[in-house]
């Protein structure tokens, strides 16, 4: 109550109070939902996202590592074939003359024809000159003095070559160089077979593995034989990489870095080829891989951020809708809470005016019995509105409190020697229908009391109030007493008064005399509907 009081003298501003007393409502409730829906699913959209990062850098690595091993089969072929061809060349050239013959020339070139389009081949002699007419215009005049010349012209029958300058134009080749030493008992030179690039590509393209994507075959100590796309660097990755000690300890595998190169991040399988002394890579750029992935996030982010909105607002909307809902309903309460207060002030006020009209008739120069007859029909109506005005409830009245009431004051200026015995359901009528009810009970019970034993004899008045099968009400009033006759002229109004009521009440009524010759009185009448709340009972 303090509570109410202080937040209505605060005016319109709402007061601290009930600011942090504010109920959670509905409104907040569906603003909660919504809003914990949307983190969900985002939640739940980020965890998929997180998931699809994995799996596609998981199948990146695949994809990688199994091109790694497409290419290192295509490559030991190459090699393979290469070794052959020079092995043939070799045999044919056991005695290496100081000039190439065109027969022998021809033989040369008819070796070449099974490998790859424009492979070179260059003849050097024991000093590391190439030999007349057995030299080609992209290989050195000369490898005297180079590492690999010396290690052939020891115990070394082949090598595969880092990637070497072209002898005209000083840019690195493009291409993977096999050196092979001459000569069977004595050393007597060194043919060297040079494939080009475009071997690589060739076994490059079919696996598909997207822009940026390369191909490189590494020596195992680290130095680049060969590329594609081609770089015109020369490159020892056992010096620049941060992963060649995976690299050189694990037969297979795969890992992420950023290029030397290029920069250009990528996923990277390799796989050793290790009786020809290299590693094949293969790559794929990690832009091109999360590219699909972000193409894929960015579709379904487009349809889950309009739905998103919508449901927040949405949910605003009806939030809103709800505070003013709720809103309304306050100020109908409260619209409600006042017409009771008024309600009730009406009735109190009604009662008051009608105990000071009997007061008002005591005092008037009439006869006791007038009095004493008026006073009781005042006390019953006054009885009606003291009940309403503590009850909770205005369209209906529970009657068996309310008639209780009315007995005890008639009973109690009444010969003691009657009992007055009662047998009530608790049943609801209108609430303009409680007054005549109260009415025709104090006209029939006080009749009772005044006529029926006026022998002198101990008597019995038996009021019974009960609801019937077709949802009416019925009031019997039977009394042991001298009992009446019906044919007797009536006097006074009494019966007058209790007809004019029957009729206000929409019901019937008759007096007959009872199976102990006494006087019955049965009064049926319509009860509240079903559909009205029953009122409460009253206060205390």
């Amino acid at each position: 109550v303090a509570d109410t009081v202080d937040d209505a003298m605060a005016g319109p501003e709402m007061s601290p109070r009930r600011f942090l007393k504010r109920n959670w409502e509905a409104a907040d409730t569906v603003i909660a939902l919504a809003s914990g829906l949307v983190f969900i699913i985002f939640a739940v959209f980020l965890f998929l996202c997180v998931q699809g990062y994995g799996t596609t850098i998981r199948n990146a690595e695949n994809r990688a590592q199994t091109a790694s091993d497409v290419v290192s089969d295509q490559v030991e072929w190459m090699v393979g074939s290469g070794l052959a061809a020079l092995q043939l060349i070799e045999s044919k050239l056991a005695q290496l003359p100081a000039a190439l013959e065109p027969e022998d020339k021809a033989d040369l070139d008819n070796a070449l024809k099974a490998l790859p389009a424009g492979t070179r081949l260059a003849i050097y002699d024991a000093q590391g000159l190439a030999v007349a007419n057995g030299g080609s215009p992209s290989l050195p005049a000369t490898i005297a003095g180079t590492d690999y010349f010396a290690a052939l012209s020891k115990d070394t029958a082949w090598l595969v070559l880092p990637q070497i300058k072209d002898a005209a134009t000083g840019e690195p080749l493009m291409l993977m160089v096999i050196a092979q030493g001459l000569g069977t008992d004595v050393f007597a030179g060194v043919a060297l077979l040079a494939i080009e690039g475009k071997a690589l590509q060739s076994f490059w393209q079919p696996q598909k593995l997207g822009q940026d994507s390369t191909l490189s075959l590494l020596r195992t100590d680290g130095w680049l034989v060969g590329r594609y796309p081609p770089t015109d660097e020369l490159v020892n990755a056992s010096q620049t990489s941060p992963y060649w000690g995976q690299i050189s300890t694990t037969e297979t595998g795969t890992y992420t870095a950023r290029s030397q190169l290029d920069g250009i991040t990528r996923v990277i399988g390799y796989r050793h080829l290790d009786h020809l002394g290299l590693i094949v890579f293969a790559t794929i750029a990690q832009d091109t891989i999360i590219g699909a992935l972000w193409n894929s996030i960015l579709i379904v982010l487009a349809l889950l951020v309009p739905i998103a909105l919508a449901l927040l607002a949405g949910s605003f909307l009806t939030a809103r809708l709800l505070r003013q809902s709720g809103q309304t309903q306050r100020t109908l309460a409260t619209a409600l809470g006042h017409n009771e207060v008024l309600f009730r002030e009406i009735h109190h006020r009604v009662k008051n005016n009608l105990q000071s009209v009997a007061s008002l008739l005591q005092m008037q120069p009439i006869p006791r019995e007038i009095k004493a007859n008026m006073g009781q029909r005042i006390a019953a109506m006054s009885a009606v509105h003291e009940h309403i005005y503590r009850s909770n409830n205005f369209s209906t009245v529970s009657v068996k409190g309310y008639l209780q009431t009315l007995m005890e004051n008639i009973r109690g200026g009444q010969d003691t020697t009657v009992r007055l015995v009662e047998s009530l359901d608790d049943l609801s009528v209108e609430k303009d229908a409680a007054t005549p009810l109260g009415l025709i009970l104090n006209e029939v019970v006080a009749n009772a009391f005044k006529h029926a034993f006026s022998d002198g004899r101990d008597g019995v008045v038996t009021v019974r109030l009960t609801s019937r099968d077709d949802g009416r009400g019925e009031l019997t009033v039977e009394d042991n007493g001298v009992g009446f006759d019906p044919e007797q002229p009536v006097k006074g109004i009494g019966r007058r008064l209790i007809g004019g009521l029957t009729q206000q009440l929409r019901g019937e009524s008759h007096f007959e005399t009872a199976r102990d010759g006494g006087s019955l009185f049965t009064l049926t009448f319509p009860l509240a509907s079903p559909g009205t709340a029953p009122s409460a009972s009253p206060s205390p």
